[in-house]
């Protein structure tokens, strides 16, 4: 499987009583007429470490239904414990994702061989094939070019989602990997544009839960050779990335998607939903968006 284009890091709508099912199939649908090449559910923004395992389950079993093959559903087992992981993966091969995202373990400090061997467990007890995914400002572990070079032996391990934010972590998979059916992906939105100059498969995005044409649209413009398009493009999603920085992760990001007619819940405690102090200056955002991405009136307009 080769990974390609502008995969939505997608939020969990919930209710107070778990996985909200009707908001989950409506974004769904959103983002995949909207033109996404993938969904990316259970990552950060998904709030996967805050989730139950059934709610868990509950989650991949409606976007695996609801996706009904249009684009592939990429979905987060990664945890601390090896075994755990192998258990959770397995447990949605049986739902239907078509790869996993493996997150480095956080809390504890690995050694290189451990993490290794981390890995290379969850491959030879899955079927599943795996992402790797590396976020070492939340995890405080980071997949470095040694590990690399070992894990990109694994034929199972498909791509790496790299969200370090240093292009330099990007350039060192590109120079290392020799596998043409590896995937670089780069999970940090504000570089998505310069990581595909340097020759990246795709971006991870959370932002295109919102502005999903905007996301959309740097990429194909970036392979449509126009990089002024691709760059105004880019350099537009800075304001909404501002105030997504307003309160914790995914509180904006929900609290934007319910203003422009997606409500998908408040985030799990103990985030804490964005407080309405901040309503004018997301809205004024948001406005900024509305042509280009198609929204109709704002919740919070007038």
């Amino acid at each position: 499987m080769k990974i390609k284009g502008i995969i939505t890091a997608m939020v969990t709508p919930l209710s107070e009583d778990g996985i909200n099912e009707a908001a989950t199939r409506k974004l769904v649908n959103k983002l995949i007429n909207d033109g996404v090449h993938g969904l990316f559910v259970l990552g950060t923004n998904g709030e996967f470490y805050a989730l139950s395992e059934a709610e868990k389950l509950a989650l991949v079993k409606i976007v695996v239904d609801e996706a009904a093959g249009r684009v592939p559903v990429f979905a987060g087992s990664g945890g601390i414990s090896t075994e755990e992981v192998i258990k959770v993966t397995n447990q949605f091969a049986e739902l239907g994702v078509d790869a996993v995202s493996v997150i480095t373990p956080y809390l504890i400090k690995l050694s290189d061989e451990e993490l290794i061997q981390h890995y290379q467990t969850i491959a030879l007890n899955t079927n599943l094939p795996m992402i790797l995914y590396n976020i070492p400002a939340n995890t405080q572990l980071s997949i470095n070019e040694s590990v690399f070079k070992e894990l990109i032996q694994l034929p199972q391990i498909i791509g790496i989602k790299d969200s370090s934010g240093k292009l330099e972590n990007i350039q060192m998979y590109l120079e290392t990997n020799d596998r043409e059916d590896f995937s670089i992906l780069i999970g940090s939105d504000s570089l998505i544009l310069p990581a595909l100059q340097m020759g990246v498969d795709g971006a991870v995005a959370a932002t295109s839960n919102v502005l999903t044409k905007t996301d959309l649209g740097i990429y194909q413009a970036f392979l449509e050779n126009k990089m002024e398009r691709a760059q105004v493009l880019q350099e537009s999603i800075n304001d909404f990335r501002g105030i997504l920085k307003l309160a914790t992760v995914p509180s904006v990001l929900k609290h934007s998607l319910e203003l422009i007619g997606f409500p998908v819940g408040a985030p799990k405690k103990p985030v804490r939903k964005v407080s309405s102090k901040f309503d004018a200056e997301i809205c004024e955002t948001l406005s900024k968006y509305k042509e280009i991405e198609g929204m109709e009136k704002l919740k919070c307009e007038n």
